[in-house]
């Protein structure tokens, strides 16, 4: 829906001039024609949030030369433009799921010989999500002006990442452009399984360290406070472990929006701070070294690189520009450094497993898998066995670290409480110890 600004006259022959929010130029002239108001101007509003200042004055107020509208249409005018801004604020990106689906249908559909544009006129009428279903009506509008079908999905960048538009070129170019499609979509499925497999293996930790944190939030918040209080009526001197605890409970109990907030500003800082290049390289040099999240990582990002790659090299795209693409899809920056400085060795005339092997980032497969695709001159193909390979390896990693998990926050979370208990009753033993001689 669009909001237009119009001038016209009424049935009356007087001056007519507002706004109204429809579908089209075209559908205003004819609904303000139904009203009997004959349109000699009208333009899009295309102010942001809708200012009324901006607007014609309403119908029957005498135009833009200095009428003032009454206040219930000037209400009405600020609901529909504040609507407007809401739905466009609330409009969700398309996640990979509805990406894969649009280009698993274009895939069939371009298969079973129905021509570009044919296709994405019938898809969008399909697609749910308001941010994709536009975009596909404008690629369907630039592809009917001339334009090439990856020119049109570049003017969308941020919703089709780089594999698909260097993929669907590639394709073009070679005439091959069902193949790709249909190249695009298992590669697409196979990122999406791998990402929804990643966040079941999260859920079970996430679920017990927000339960954990809250039952210890209870206890340290209402129940030790009771329990100091009983221990400073002994005047008894304290030992280590209970100071520690009771310490904990005061500053919690006394100073928590402080402490809110001292956490929220360093939470924003660090945020920040690791959007820049060097806190990102920090970070995720930092998240390479961890015992379990490492070796995760590495596997994630080498089958998506072995994918992507793959995909690329079938499509027709050059290694140089395959390397470029395929490496913009992986996460950590040390890891992506390292693929720059091979496409960077391959340049020069060097081998592009030499310096992959010399990073000492990447599986022992994936460098002997590319060296013989180096060899044999079918690369593509080994990226792909690699690929399968890691992707069986990552499975069976994640369940073993999933399974290793479970208990191993049931242990943390045993040491914390216990450390509590031990601390509140190291003075009852004491006390006791005391009456007793």
């Amino acid at each position: 829906m669009a909001v237009y600004n119009y001038k016209g006259i009424n049935s009356k022959g007087g001056k007519a001039s507002g706004f109204i929010e429809t579908d089209g130029k075209s559908a205003a002239i004819s609904l303000l024609k139904s009203k009997n108001i004959y349109v000699t101007e009208i333009s899009e509003d295309k102010t942001e949030g809708g200012s009324y200042d901006n607007a014609i004055a309403l119908p029957g107020h005498g135009g833009p030369e200095g009428a003032v509208p009454h206040n219930n249409e000037r209400l009405n005018y600020l609901y529909i433009r504040v609507k407007k801004v809401l739905n466009k604020k609330i409009e969700k990106k398309p996640s990979q799921t509805d990406i894969l689906v649009f280009i698993r249908q274009l895939s069939s559909m371009i298969k079973a010989g129905i021509p570009l544009y044919d296709s994405l006129e019938d898809i969008k009428n399909q697609i749910k999500n308001k941010i994709l279903k536009k975009a596909v009506s404008g690629i369907g509008g630039y592809i009917k002006e001339g334009l090439t079908f990856s020119s049109s999905l570049r003017k969308y960048s941020d919703i089709f990442p780089n594999i698909i538009i260097s993929s669907v070129e590639a394709g073009e170019e070679s005439g091959s452009l069902s193949g790709v499609l249909e190249k695009l979509s298992v590669y697409l499925e196979e990122k999406n399984i791998l990402s929804k497999k990643l966040s079941s293996a999260l859920i079970y930790p996430a679920i017990m360290s927000l339960v954990g944190s809250g039952i210890l939030f209870y206890i340290i918040v209402y129940i030790v406070p009771v329990i100091a209080r009983v221990f400073k009526s002994m005047h008894h001197a304290l030992p280590l472990p209970t100071r520690i605890v009771l310490f904990i409970s005061y500053a919690v109990s006394h100073y928590i929006i402080l402490i809110a907030a001292i956490s929220a500003a360093s939470y924003l800082y660090l945020k920040k701070y690791f959007k820049t290049e060097k806190g990102k390289k920090k970070l995720d040099g930092f998240l390479l070294k961890l015992p379990l999240i490492g070796k995760l990582l590495i596997l994630r990002d080498t089958d998506l690189f072995s994918q992507s790659m793959a995909t690329l090299l079938y499509s027709g795209v050059v290694i140089t520009r395959a390397l470029d693409v395929a490496s913009s899809n992986i996460g950590n920056v040390i890891i992506k450094d390292a693929l720059v400085k091979a496409k960077q060795g391959l340049m020069e005339g060097k081998s592009l497993s030499g310096p992959m092997s010399e990073s000492g980032l990447f599986p022992t497969i994936l460098v002997n898998m590319v060296r013989t695709g180096e060899k044999s001159g079918n690369l593509e193909e080994m990226l792909m066995v690699t690929s399968s390979v890691i992707k069986n390896e990552l499975d069976f990693y994640i369940t073993s670290m999933t399974q290793l998990l479970e208990p191993l926050m049931v242990m943390a979370m045993g040491f914390i409480v216990g450390f509590i208990v031990i601390a509140i009753m190291l003075p009852i033993f004491e006390m006791s110890s005391l009456v007793q001689r």
